[in-house]
């Protein structure tokens, strides 16, 4: 097994075995970075691979974003105020087993105006032979101002778009830890990971996110869709949160993309 980085710019290809498994975009031709496509083996798309979408543009296959950071909407693609995430230091690190993807970011607003510091990680690894593991570690700290994340449905802060061959409303389904199936039984419900399936080509092939348990109010509530997003947050569901300036706040998720079969209480064990 063998998990390779190459780098253009400040974008990072990242290679599982020889083949693309997804691309870590911070190009500023985009409001925000994100990851994007993510592929199978066999090149099939795990996530939505359009980068200029009609419908929810800002759904940009696995992407971080809030829609209230001090009334800016750093969630949607033409939000007013629009806030907009600057990548200003990118590093990469290790391979073979594992290899790493750091950012440094600014959220700002568009014309400069400072809202919060980022720290960003995507750790890969692959525990298995048909899946693949992300690590997702974000740090956001108000280092200029005291931070109102308003109770806003357009949050995570992560949040995934599931190809559209995947999701619910195309026959996919998704579960949570709880026993909660599809919308009614997930939406808006905490648990401490969310399930998103379906069959493509005749291949059966899934998403599994798990939130961390140190993450704020975990497990946290879920926004997701039968079109297709999948989103932990506690913001809408639980209300919003606040930083005083100079305060931090740190979210971790784990991230499987699996294929044929997965056993979600068996891979929590090695979180």
């Amino acid at each position: 097994m063998s998990i390779e980085l190459k780098r253009t710019g400040n974008d990072v290809q990242v290679f599982v075995d020889g083949n693309l498994f997804t691309t870590c975009v911070n190009s500023e031709e985009y409001k925000s970075p994100f990851m994007s496509p993510v592929l199978s083996k066999d090149g099939t798309n795990f996530t939505r691979p359009d980068l200029h979408h009609r419908e929810h543009p800002h759904q940009r296959s696995v992407f971080i974003g809030i829609g209230d950071v001090n009334g800016y909407d750093f969630w949607n693609e033409h939000g007013k105020p629009l806030g907009l995430i600057r990548a200003k230091k990118v590093e990469t690190s290790g391979g073979g087993e594992k290899a790493a993807v750091s950012l440094s970011a600014v959220w700002q607003g568009r014309r400069g105006k400072r809202f919060l510091d980022e720290e960003r990680v995507y750790t890969f690894s692959k525990p298995g032979d048909k899946c693949v593991r992300v690590d997702i570690f974000l740090k956001l700290t108000a280092s200029c101002t005291g931070i109102k994340f308003g109770k806003t449905k357009e949050a995570g802060p992560l949040g995934i778009r599931v190809a559209d061959e995947i999701c619910a409303d195309n026959g996919g389904s998704f579960v949570n830890s709880e026993g909660g199936e599809k919308e009614d039984g997930c939406w808006g419900k905490a648990a401490r990971w969310c399930n998103y399936s379906g069959v493509v080509s005749g291949k059966k092939m899934g998403i599994a996110v798990f939130d961390d348990k140190d993450n704020e109010r975990h497990p946290t509530a879920w926004h997701i869709r039968d079109y297709g997003l999948m989103a932990p947050n506690n913001l809408f569901f639980k209300g919003g949160y606040s930083l005083k300036k100079g305060e931090s706040v740190v979210y971790k998720f784990t991230l499987f993309f699996w294929e044929d079969s997965f056993d979600a209480e068996k891979y929590s064990a090695l979180i």
